[in-house]
């Protein structure tokens, strides 16, 4: 049997780099930093070096945030990154 997603409207922005902490702001998105990796070290994703990454806390734990991945708003509110691939050929804007 197949299945197509239920359409819903999204809320969406493609990340490009972390923001400025500011205090009392909440940011979508924090620096990737882990003693363990190299700031200098390629990602395995998308071979950027990992000192321009972010960090976002999801519903299924933590993931890494690759420069371009978008940030998307769920249903609940929930919070995730996608892969700009998976994004287009998932989503198309709503006017």
């Amino acid at each position: 049997m197949k299945y197509r997603k239920k359409p819903v409207v999204i809320e969406a922005y493609q990340w490009f780099e972390v923001s400025p902490y500011v205090e009392g702001v909440e940011r979508d998105v924090d620096y990737y930093r882990t003693p363990e990796l190299d700031g200098q070290n390629p990602c395995k994703h998308c071979g950027t070096i990992m000192h321009w990454h972010g960090w976002i806390d999801t519903l299924e734990g933590g993931h890494i945030v690759c420069p371009k991945d978008w940030i998307i708003t769920g249903v609940k509110g929930e919070i995730y990154p996608c892969k700009p691939d998976v994004f287009e050929s998932t989503y198309e804007a709503v006017l």
